[in-house]
């Protein structure tokens, strides 16, 4: 036989050895999953100032002035670690229909802030105080983990030992044994939490007449954070 062809003839079986010895691998998969209620550590609440009116440089200078008062007020409450930030600013047409047609009559203007809070026993008592200096409304206010990461980090750690443990003891009962990873596909997430605000539900004028009566805006609690770390593992066996 030619040898070219010879050696060809022994690089293909080979090659073919290769690959039935790797289809005939053993492998052993294993899933593991922890849930875990966490407790939220910032606070975000969105206020509005909504004014209308025919002249909008006014409307505007108006919501410009409540902002500014209600801000600096809410800004020496906070402590170093807690902000205040811009999230909107809009302006509406605000039109009505008549003889089936639509006639401009007023101009709405929204501006928008967001409180970031770690201290969430304030949380009453900045909204209060909002709205007692001229917010006009209150949006949920949302609870959060800031270093969501760490969580996902530590439950990732005991899920992995939880689905490597599973693993060992079910090669160990069929009379094999663990040899490396072949794959790992870990996934971690953490839900987020938030309350609206009962009085919400009733006009401004009322929950500011109720306050000033002595009426305490509701205890806000922000309960738990669900945390949920799952991990699907696959060994080579031996």
């Amino acid at each position: 036989m030619n040898k070219k062809f010879a050696l060809l003839a022994l690089f293909v079986t080979f090659m073919s050895f290769n690959l039935m010895a790797h289809s005939q691998e053993s492998t052993l998969s294993t899933d593991a999953s922890i849930n875990q209620e966490v407790a939220p550590d910032t606070a975000k609440i969105r206020f509005y100032v909504e004014n209308t009116g025919s002249n909008l440089e006014d409307i505007k200078q108006k919501n410009d002035k409540t902002v500014n008062e209600v801000v600096s007020k809410i800004k020496q409450k906070l402590n170093q670690n807690e902000s205040v930030k811009t999230i909107a600013f809009r302006v509406n047409n605000v039109y009505a229909n008549k003889d089936k047609s639509s006639i401009f009559q007023k101009f709405q203007v929204t501006n928008g802030f967001e409180v970031k809070l770690k201290d969430l026993n304030k949380i009453s008592e900045i909204i209060k105080l909002a709205i007692d200096n001229g917010v006009t409304m209150v949006d949920r206010v949302d609870f959060s983990v800031e270093d969501g990461e760490k969580v996902c980090n530590e439950m990732m750690t005991s899920v992995i030992s939880v689905a490597k443990n599973r693993a060992q003891t079910v090669a160990k009962a069929s009379g094999s044994e663990i040899l490396k990873i072949k794959s790992i596909n870990p996934y971690c997430s953490l839900t987020t939490n938030y309350v609206q605000p009962k009085f919400l539900n009733t006009s401004l004028e009322r929950a500011m007449d109720s306050a000033s009566m002595g009426g305490t805006i509701e205890t806000i609690t922000p309960g738990t954070i669900s945390a949920r770390a799952s991990v699907n593992m696959t060994y080579y066996l031996k």
